[in-house]
């Protein structure tokens, strides 16, 4: 029972990291695209890389952490349910 509900509890949480790691990724791909004049604007000013790609990161994690930290009532419920049979048995 133990292994079992760790096993299950670990597969959600690889599928909730893989949707949010492929919803940051669309987000930042779809971002460069939409403002690549300003990308190139920038550079073109003068600022490093790292300056210019910050803002399209920062944008990129928090549309694709939000919406898990939003459900993270739901991951505590079930963290503690599973907890709470982990140590009963």
């Amino acid at each position: 029972m133990r292994i079992t509900y760790l096993i299950l509890l670990l597969a959600l949480l690889a599928w909730k990291g893989w949707h949010a790691w492929r919803r940051g990724r669309n987000n930042y791909r779809r971002d460069r695209q939409t403002y690549a004049s300003l990308w190139e604007y920038q550079l073109g000013n003068g600022v490093s890389q790292r300056e210019v790609r910050r803002p399209f990161l920062i944008q990129s994690l928090q549309r694709a952490l939000l919406p898990v930290v939003k459900q993270w009532k739901l991951w505590a419920v079930v963290a503690a349910i599973g907890i709470l049979i982990w140590l009963l048995s």
